[in-house]
């Protein structure tokens, strides 16, 4: 054994440390140290933001983004086809459960293309129809049936409606007048 430490004296100690002992005495060489690659972890390669269309996002898109988890993003999708599309970011704040802190956070992922929502034609709605949309109740139902009149424009119906600037606001991406699609019954339908 004495000279199996002299022998070791003898060697570099970088080079004896390549080295080391089995069982039963064989010695196998373990190479080079190991240095670290510089390859990316998976989580830490950048990823482009991907912005999600409030108006052609599904329930597992919503779900995705932070603090939005599958029965918001089924809320969100509900009242979204309830009313016909989203108009505003801001009308998000009216899906049931959907805190504020989290709509602002996820904002920066969320875009809106212009007039994306469906409107509804004045000149075919009815009663039915217009009190099953999230913005009307049946009195503001009846307000804009009794407001609006055949050939009536626009800037006439809002003259003659009786609603608050709140109201106003939430209906006006709304309410249009239609233009007469070339049917044969004079039919007019919503865009």
């Amino acid at each position: 054994m004495s000279s199996l430490h002299r022998l070791l004296e003898d060697i570099d100690v970088p080079e004896a440390s390549r080295y080391t002992a089995r069982s039963r005495g064989k010695h196998t060489q373990q190479g080079p140290p190991k240095t670290k690659t510089n390859t990316p972890r998976r989580d830490s390669v950048f990823k482009p933001p991907r912005l999600v269309d409030l108006n052609q996002a599904s329930a597992a898109e919503w779900a995705d983004l932070p603090g939005i988890g599958p029965v918001l993003s089924r809320r969100i999708v509900k009242f979204r086809d309830a009313l016909g599309g989203f108009a505003s970011l801001n009308q998000l704040h009216h899906v049931y459960g959907l805190d504020s802190a989290v709509i602002e956070r996820v904002k920066p992922s969320l875009k809106l293309e212009a007039h994306s929502h469906r409107g509804i034609c004045l000149d075919t709605v009815t009663f039915r129809s217009l009190v099953r949309h999230p913005l009307f109740d049946a009195d503001q139902t009846r307000k804009v049936l009794r407001a609006w009149g055949r050939g009536t424009t626009l800037d006439a119906f809002w003259t003659r409606v009786s609603v608050t600037d709140a109201e106003r606001q939430a209906w006006m991406p709304y309410l249009r007048v239609c233009p007469a699609v070339g049917g044969q019954d004079g039919m007019e339908l919503e865009r």
